[in-house]
């Protein structure tokens, strides 16, 4: 993992906001947030808490935003932004749910609501100014979108059990 020497980090657990040039980790009795923020440059940051949380946060541009909040158990969230004015919010709550999401491009934004148990998304914003979110409610939900800019605008919405979406926008 490379060193945020370029990059602020922002650490918010249990509503203490802590702010950091390199990687800060803080163990909290039932959430965790990270929020890493690449307005000088490339950046990682990952983060592992008590409750097997996992959240790894990439950043290559400026100006990039994620914003990470984990309540429950096991939760995975991994993002990857490269361009200019990317950003990405995630709450995940409940157990084991999984995001991956992967921006390229500038000015594109996601948000993500995972609620239950065993939610996967797997996002991939390409080009600029695509916007999408996703609501998963239940469990074993699944959902993998391809976003390209000429279809720049998604709503996803899972609400029950097993449920499973494939969206390819050109």
């Amino acid at each position: 993992m490379r060193s945020l020497s370029n990059a602020a980090v922002r650490c918010r657990a249990a509503g203490l906001l802590l702010a950091a040039v390199a990687c800060c980790f803080m163990s909290v009795a039932n959430a965790a947030d990270i929020s890493p923020k690449s307005d000088f440059g490339a950046g990682e940051f990952s983060l592992g808490g008590d409750h097997g949380h996992q959240a790894r946060v990439t950043q290559a541009g400026d100006v990039n935003e994620a914003f990470i909040r984990q309540q429950g158990n096991r939760h995975t969230g991994d993002i990857s932004q490269s361009g200019h004015g990317n950003g990405v919010e995630v709450s995940q709550q409940g157990r084991d749910n999984r995001l991956f999401s992967r921006q390229v491009g500038d000015g594109n934004g996601l948000a993500v609501m995972q609620a239950g148990r065993n939610n996967r998304a797997d996002v991939t914003q390409a080009g600029n100014g695509n916007v999408a979110a996703v609501e998963q409610a239940g469990n074993s939900n699944v959902v993998n979108i391809q976003q390209n800019p000429l279809s720049p605008h998604l709503l996803v919405q899972q609400h029950g059990n097993g449920l499973a979406a494939k969206v390819i926008q050109y």
